[in-house]
């Protein structure tokens, strides 16, 4: 089982300055500090984080990693008596998240690894996950085969799939008429988010009358808001997001569409908004969750009110997917006793995280998608906030709809976990 051997290996002494650097840096080491000396002559638990520190995705790379080190200050900094350490590697693209993802597992023994923004990433690393029997904990892909066909017993989502995603705002979108225009990124989660919005839209009489792919990391999206402004559609659906997201925005502002077209996308991140600035934000979006507004839960807003203290910003939506993600695996840990995957596993298949929302949420067995309401946002039509940009409208499913049901029944999914 991933995490149960532990070797002595160059650089594996502990020492006061080993717990001091451990990942989760020098601010919140002196703020776990009388928790240091009676950890000192444990060996931490490591647990591997996965997260972007280059690319379209770094800045959501960052925020992530500072979700997760309040999640081991809430602790204590430790875990059954034992120091926590966050041991963060790069994020880059598949092939370089499969070779940090081996040398997590293999060389720095975590216990189990959470990150992962992009899903053709996540979906690289899956296997590895799989094979080595070692619980990852994926915070924030979207493609819907993570907990669908693609899925397997040792990966735990903690973001929404697309297919949730679009069912939360297509209602809001339909209202601006049926002749939507698509630009994705050309890889597996913006392909996805067109195809699963793409279905809503025609199932409910609409047309998609452009669709363009763009590549991750393009910095000039002229040619595609060209032609966009050609066809006069009454909604523009992106699949981007990172800098792609923000760099559309600000070139959509200066062609002077913002605000004639509507805009939207299958997810957000606040620092995609902060980044594009208020004059160009725009838009109506499915969000996972909001640092202000009726729908924290008690432990969401002291989240909330423990980043800005430490790290000076509100949290986005990527700090608290994996101030979550590590809550999670450290809860499992110190409820079973275990580092065991295995044992982790079985109990986050059967356990209710409560007030990090307005109601419980929960990994569902079957598919080990986190099941939790979403909220409809949209960008302030004055924003006066350097980091507020939005109006939470709903959250969703409404009216007495049913959760799980929101995120697809047992019978149409293609998801078919193996015993352990």
């Amino acid at each position: 089982m991933a995490g149960s051997s532990l070797e002595n290996s160059p650089g594996r002494a502990i020492s006061r300055r080993t717990v001091l650097q451990a990942g989760i840096g020098t601010g919140l080491a002196a703020s776990v500090g009388p928790f240091i000396s009676r950890a000192l002559a444990a060996e931490p638990i490591r647990i591997g984080v996965l997260l972007p520190k280059s690319g379209p995705y770094a800045v959501q790379g960052e925020n992530g990693h500072n979700g997760a080190q309040v999640a081991v200050k809430e602790f204590g900094g430790e875990v059954l008596g034992r120091p926590i350490e966050l041991v963060w590697l790069d994020e880059a693209n598949p092939q370089t998240t499969v070779q940090n993802m081996n040398e997590l597992i293999q060389v720095r023994k975590v216990v189990a690894v959470q990150g992962g923004i992009s899903s053709g990433d996540v979906l690289a690393i899956m296997p590895i996950a799989e094979r080595t029997k070692t619980l990852l904990m994926a915070t924030g892909p979207n493609a819907t085969e993570i907990t669908g066909a693609k899925c397997n017993r040792y990966t735990f989502r903690v973001d929404l799939p697309n297919r949730v995603t679009v069912r939360t705002v297509y209602p809001s979108l339909s209202q601006h008429g049926k002749n939507w225009y698509f630009v994705s990124a050309s890889y597996a989660w913006g392909i996805d988010a067109f195809n699963q919005m793409k279905d809503v839209l025609v199932s409910n009489g609409g047309k998609a009358v452009g669709y363009d792919q763009a590549p991750l990391g393009t910095t000039d999206y002229s040619s595609f808001i060209l032609k966009v402004r050609a066809a006069k559609p009454d909604v523009v659906f992106l699949g981007l997001g990172g800098s792609d997201i923000t760099n559309f925005l600000k070139q959509y502002q200066q062609v002077g569409l913002t605000g004639k077209i509507p805009i939207s996308s299958p997810i957000v991140n606040d620092s995609d908004l902060w980044a594009a600035g208020p004059e160009a934000a725009t838009g109506i979006y499915p969000k996972l969750w909001n640092y202000t507004g009726p729908y924290r839960g008690g432990k969401g807003k002291k989240f909330a009110e423990e980043y800005q203290r430490q790290f000076g910003t509100p949290p986005e939506v990527e700090g608290f997917q994996d101030y979550f993600g590590c809550i999670a695996i450290l809860t499992a840990i110190r409820e079973t006793k275990s580092t065991d995957s295995k044992r982790l596993v079985e109990f986050l298949e059967d356990h209710k995280f409560d007030g990090y929302k307005d109601q419980p949420i929960y990994f569902r067995s079957w598919d080990h998608q986190l099941i939790q309401p979403t909220l409809v946002a949209q960008v302030k039509p004055k924003i006066t906030d350097k980091f507020d940009y939005f109006n939470v409208m709903a959250e969703e499913p409404g009216h007495g709809g049913s959760l799980d049901a929101f995120y697809g029944e047992r019978a149409s999914s293609e998801c078919k976990l193996t015993s352990l």
